[in-house]
């Protein structure tokens, strides 16, 4: 991991194989302190004159985050020009998804063959069915050849953590950090107060016996009483607004306990660390705190602490509260990662509200970024052209910031301190003239900082690496080959059910639907995929040898 963080503090700006490719000197990068959590050592290194000249090539780029946005063409035209100077020849036609679209469009063109080069992949795809179903390319040969930047960024450690189980590597992480499963909990100080003396320090407390004992489901039972507690104050006082969204708060109230603190598995099944020491697969859906989960689901949909038409809502237009203000959309409970204080202050300067914030687990896993990732899909036309290009954006900041933000003085004001405004904010909006999400391509440690910024942010999680728990399970991919057709049909059944209970879609009768939902994948042939799971894990831990975690 050092090694890691010393490869990443190090990011080269320009890769050798561009030293091999270039016909001119780099653009000049800003000075320093414009260049926001950029390391500070970075420069754009010298280059030679091309070997080979490249021969005019455009190539397809498949990005999500935003629908496509007013100056989307003009950034992108501003994009190709300065990619002259370190991809010659090159010209990339971008295509750009809102998030919740980019799934099925990914599949459809999967299906299709249609020839895009380089495509985000990650929390709105399939990548173990895509591996599996040879939909993306290994990496390995077209990365030694043409993106030795992207490698001396990332390392090959954590490379290493994100191979399938047939050693090849089809996905390279876009970098926002590789910290993981250390969620929190926060709401508006103004609305926790409500709650009355003592509630903040007794729910932490709640949350603390859950999280860290065992059996949990009657202590899990008693961290939703203590949200009752202050999702009835908010009511009594006329500010429950949305309430609760279970999108939200299904990763703060997780039912599989046992399965986020190990990894993930395949249809609601995963690990469990038994009293003895062993590791126990574990039916998720079955589980103890899954049947919390419904009854006080149920519970809290009588109490009127969801909407009333929860279960038909668009939940992405239920927001936290924003820029300090609140309306009859505004949820008053949120969850996400918190890894460290700069978080806080981030979520904080985007609620415009003072915050109180919960923690559910101690520390941070290291985790191996595969939510957000680049891969070259199987029908790429220019897969050695893509990556040119990839590495171009890891190691070249001026070039990254150009996609992510626009152009300067634009899209976006350089306050002159190391700092930037923008009119969104942090990040840009479907309706912004322009701004792409940082995290989507590239490594974060080349973005600005924006009004809603912290200083430093990214370089504290970099930090924070360092510390970090590895999780001995990180490589392990479930094999379905021998319960395939089970899996396909499990995975039905969850699709059904998932919107029923999680997202509270059954209201009062959550726990009835549990039932059914349990009776469902008995049927199916759960234990069967229980039995196999069981066994992959015990030639995992003998071939690991692992002892402990």
């Amino acid at each position: 991991m050092k090694k890691l963080v010393a490869l990443l503090l190090a990011i080269v700006m320009v890769a050798g194989l561009f030293a091999a490719c270039n016909t001119e000197k780099p653009v000049e990068t800003k000075p320093q302190e414009t260049q926001g959590n950029q390391p500070a050592d970075t420069k754009p290194a010298e280059t030679e004159p091309p070997v080979v000249e490249l021969e005019e090539k455009t190539i397809q780029i498949w990005l999500a985050g935003t629908a496509k946005q007013k100056d989307s063409d003009k950034v992108w035209e501003a994009f190709n020009e300065m990619l002259q100077q370190y991809v010659p020849n090159t010209t990339v036609e971008f295509t750009i998804f809102p998030m919740a679209e980019y799934g099925d469009n990914f599949n459809r063109m999967l299906a299709s063959g249609e020839a895009v080069d380089l495509a985000w992949v990650g929390y709105k795809t399939n990548l173990t069915t895509d591996q599996t179903d040879g939909n993306l390319m290994p990496l390995d040969d077209l990365l030694n050849e043409y993106g030795q930047g992207i490698i001396e960024a990332i390392g090959t450690e954590v490379m290493d953590m994100n191979r399938f189980r047939d050693g090849e590597l089809y996905y390279m992480i876009s970098w926002q950090g590789l910290l993981s499963n250390k969620y929190g909990f926060w709401v508006p100080t103004e609305l926790a107060e409500l709650a009355g003396p003592g509630w903040v320090e007794a729910t932490q407390a709640a949350i603390d016996k859950w999280w860290h004992n065992e059996p949990s489901g009657e202590n899990f039972a008693a961290v939703f009483d203590q949200f009752a507690i202050y999702l009835e104050a908010c009511k009594n006082a006329g500010k429950l607004y949305s309430g609760l969204a279970p999108n939200y708060t299904w990763t703060a109230w997780n039912a599989q306990k046992a399965l986020v603190k190990s990894i993930s598995g395949v249809n609601n099944i995963g690990i469990a660390r038994s009293p003895e020491n062993k590791w126990v697969a574990i039916d998720g859906v079955a589980s103890e705190e899954k049947r919390v989960m419904a009854q006080k689901y149920a519970e809290f949909y009588e109490k009127g602490y969801f909407r009333s038409d929860i279960a038909s809502v668009d939940q992405s237009t239920l927001k936290f509260v924003e820029n300090g203000e609140y309306n009859a959309n505004t949820v008053v409970f949120y969850t996400h990662t918190l890894y460290n204080e700069n978080m806080e202050i981030t979520k904080e300067k985007a609620a415009g509200v003072d915050l109180t914030f919960f923690y559910r687990e101690k520390y941070a896993e290291l985790g191996k970024g595969e939510s957000t990732a680049m891969a070259v899909p199987y029908c790429a036309d220019d897969p050695e052209r893509a990556i040119m290009v990839l590495n171009a954006l890891y190691t070249v900041p001026e070039l990254y910031q150009l996609l992510i933000y626009g152009i300067e003085g634009e899209h976006y004001v350089d306050n002159g301190d190391g700092t930037i405004t923008t009119p969104y904010g942090a990040e840009g909006t479907d309706d912004s003239d322009y701004g792409v999400k940082r995290w989507i391509i590239g490594t974060c440690l080349n973005s600005l900082v924006t009004q809603n910024d912290v200083p430093g942010y990214y370089e504290g999680l970099l930090e924070a690496q360092q510390t970090a728990k590895a999780n001995p399970f990180a490589t392990f991919k479930f094999d379905k080959t021998e319960v395939k057709d089970i899996c396909t049909a499990l995975t039905a059944i969850d699709k059904k059910y998932s919107n029923l209970v999680d997202l509270a879609g059954a209201g009062a009768d959550c726990e009835k639907e549990l039932d059914n939902w349990i009776a469902e994948r008995k049927a199916a042939g759960v234990d069967k995929v229980l039995e196999e799971y069981q066994r992959q894990i015990d030639a995992f831990i003998e071939a690991n040898n692992i002892t402990s975690w």
